[in-house]
Formats: structure tokens, C-alpha cells, sequence
């Protein structure tokens, strides 16, 4: 019976998926919740809690939502420089800064930590430095041109967004404080907390 019922909400979930792509839903959606931030674009990633066996008690699965790179950032130099923004504004909330020296650093101490750990991290471990921000709330910015880069991360989720260069990083950063809010406020109909699993 439990078999079946994950077999029913795992069509469920691809019929949905398939009606929300028919119907530019989720396009929708994003452009909304960019409204709502003042966002020229976004990438929220999130930790959501999801169940795992019985013994385990619960896990997080890290989900992103981000729409995908529109006007002004139409040609591929314009979209690469956004995510090499992102990842700046990463690195800082992450270890403090995103100079090579810091990131080099970084790199040893976590060459140090965890050398027993399994999973990708222990086949590559430069993808821990990018691993989920500290808990502590951050923020930073960066202001190019006429664009503003604000990264802001707290206990389980980080924002990355570009807003118009004219928003003062103050008020750019309230926006982004609000659309926060409003993501981890819809959380249940954003992300899954019950992913198809594939048993043994």
C-alpha cells in the first residue's frame, strides 16, 4: 500500500509538472516574485526538511528556484557575468571574501576537515566551499555600473539577486529581505518535501 501511494503522489507530481510547463506557469510565477523584489533576476536556494528512513529521522534536500536570464541580459557575456557576480557574493557570505588568496585558503581548511567523509565532496572537495552558507544571517553587494548584485543568506536559504543600479543597497537589500519572506512563505508549494525515491 505504501508503494502505491508513493507511486500515485510520483504521477501526480510529473502531471503537474507537465500542466504547469503547458500552461507558462512557472514563467508567471517568476516574473511575480521578481516583482515583488524589484529583481531584474534571482537564484534562491533553499534547504527544505524531507523525511528519510525511520532510523535516519529527517534530512534537508538543497532546492534552487531561479528564472531564467532574460532583458538586459540577453547575449552570453551579460548572463556569464551575473553568474560570476552570484558566486562572488557566494564566496563572501561563505568564507569572508572572494580573493584568490582567501579562497585558497579556504580550500586548505577544508582539505583538513572531514578527510573520512563520503559522498562527492570527498572525490572533490572544492565543491565544499560552495556547500551551504553559515546560519548566521549575511548580507552583502556588490554596485556595477548600473546593476546591484545583493547576496543575502540566514538558517537554510540564500538569495542571490540583481536589482536596477539607480536602488540605494539599503532599500535593495529591504526588497530582498521581503521577496525572502514570500519564498520561505510559499516553501510547501515551491519545493519538494517528499521526493520520488528509488528503492532497493
Amino acid at each position: 500500500k505504501e508503494v502505491e501511494e508513493e507511486d500515485a503522489r510520483g504521477c501526480e507530481l510529473v502531471e503537474a509538472m507537465v500542466e504547469a510547463r503547458k500552461n507558462n506557469v512557472r514563467e508567471v510565477l517568476l516574473r511575480r516574485y521578481c516583482n515583488i523584489g524589484n529583481a531584474l533576476h534571482f537564484l534562491f536556494r533553499c534547504d527544505v526538511s524531507v523525511p528519510c528512513e525511520p532510523k535516519e529521522g529527517s534530512g534537508t534536500l538543497t532546492q534552487c528556484l531561479t528564472p531564467a536570464l532574460g532583458f538586459p541580459f540577453v547575449d552570453e557575456a551579460s548572463q556569464q557575468k551575473v553568474w560570476n557576480i552570484y558566486q562572488k557574493l557566494a564566496l563572501r557570505l561563505k568564507i569572508g571574501s572572494s580573493s584568490v588568496e582567501s579562497c585558497m585558503e579556504a580550500y586548505k581548511e577544508v582539505l583538513k576537515k572531514d578527510v573520512g567523509k563520503q559522498g562527492i565532496g570527498n572525490h572533490c572537495p572544492a565543491i565544499r566551499l560552495m556547500e551551504t552558507a553559515p546560519e548566521v544571517h549575511g548580507v552583502t553587494y556588490i554596485l556595477d555600473g548600473s546593476e546591484l548584485y545583493i547576496g543575502l543568506n540566514g538558517r537554510h536559504f540564500e538569495l542571490y539577486a540583481v536589482l536596477p543600479g539607480a536602488i540605494p543597497p539599503r532599500i535593495g537589500t529591504a526588497f530582498c529581505a521581503k521577496l525572502v519572506r514570500k519564498l520561505m512563505g510559499d516553501e510547501r508549494k515551491l519545493f519538494m518535501s517528499h521526493p520520488p525515491t528509488f528503492k532497493k
